[in-house]
């Protein structure tokens, strides 16, 4: 399985990355399990989408696998709302996926790699 990785790579820079995966793909190259790049502007807007309660909701489905939103809530010792509103925004952000069990997280990993140099569009 492949890692979701959050970054803020300039966006001219994720052209070309993906024009050269195009190209090689094109060439009939066989390429590895392709990960999950959520790029954002900066590393502000990052920290915004992914906060702290939302990071250790992942840790915790990373931990104990598919699990309801209730279940969830109740591991993490939160309000069942707040939990539900963390759910549907890293659902739509493609960090987690629902199954017929609940919620989980569909990478071996989620990493970080954020610069603090300033990204020019």
């Amino acid at each position: 399985m492949a890692k979701a990785i959050i970054t803020n790579h300039r966006r001219a820079d994720l052209a070309t990355y993906a024009l050269d995966v195009a190209r090689r793909a094109d060439a009939g190259e066989a390429l590895p399990e392709a990960d999950y790049v959520l790029n954002f502007e900066n590393p502000v807007d990052a920290y915004r989408a992914v906060t702290p309660e939302r990071f250790r909701l992942l840790q915790a489905l990373q931990n104990a696998g598919p699990l309801t939103v209730h279940a969830l809530a109740q591991r993490l010792d939160r309000h069942f709302s707040n939990v539900h509103a963390d759910v549907a925004a890293l659902l739509d952000l493609g960090l987690l996926e629902r199954t017929e069990h609940g919620v989980r997280v569909p990478w071996d990993a989620v990493e970080w790699r954020l610069s603090t140099v300033a990204n020019a569009a």
